[in-house]
């Protein structure tokens, strides 16, 4: 199997200093625009979570509906009968590369290893006049000290004196739903 694009962006000496809190998905579309030869970029999609697998989960599910929407398999399609299918083409095109890339385990393994040493990970698949790139990057937090809160005494703090609850004082009888 063709080895994917697949690059880690980033420092990796600060890469190991804290563990990742979150993660940012992304899916981009980059192609011409028809007779004026202007690139675009098109966002196709975010996500956000607090794992790895979550992360590449998400990646996968948004290769696939790709790889399905550019060219649908016809080993899972219900209009091509056994009859109508040939063998592949050898050149490999986009949504093959993609349907590649999901089924195959060293890549999904060498992701999440990537992923869990706190690297981003950057997959990049072209089609004829389209590049698309799937990007997760771990999201850092630095904790925050906590401010310290104000000794009451064990008194108990409002906001009006005289008043301890901010709820209106209900009207009772039948006739309270009513007035």
């Amino acid at each position: 199997m063709k080895a994917h694009a697949r690059t880690a962006v980033g420092d990796p000496e600060l890469s190991n200093a804290a563990m990742p809190a979150a993660y940012w998905c992304e899916v981009l579309a980059e192609g011409e625009v028809f007779g004026t030869r202007e690139t675009v970029g098109f966002v196709l999609g975010t996500f956000s979570t607090i794992s790895p697998k979550l992360a590449l989960r998400w990646l996968r599910s948004e290769a696939e509906r790709i790889a399905d929407r550019l060219d649908p398999d016809p080993a899972h399609s219900a209009w091509v009968m056994a009859w109508m299918r040939v063998d592949p083409v050898p050149t490999p095109d986009c949504p093959t590369e993609l349907r590649d890339w999901i089924s195959d385990p060293r890549e999904h393994q060498a992701a999440r290893d990537q992923l869990a040493e706190g690297a981003p990970l950057s997959v990049v698949m072209s089609d004829s006049g389209c590049r698309f790139t799937f990007i997760v990057w771990p999201i850092v937090r630095t904790p925050q000290p906590l401010a310290e809160l104000p000794a009451s005494g064990g008194q108990h703090t409002h906001a009006r004196p005289g008043r301890t609850s901010h709820r209106k004082a209900r009207r009772s009888g039948w006739l309270a739903p009513f007035l």
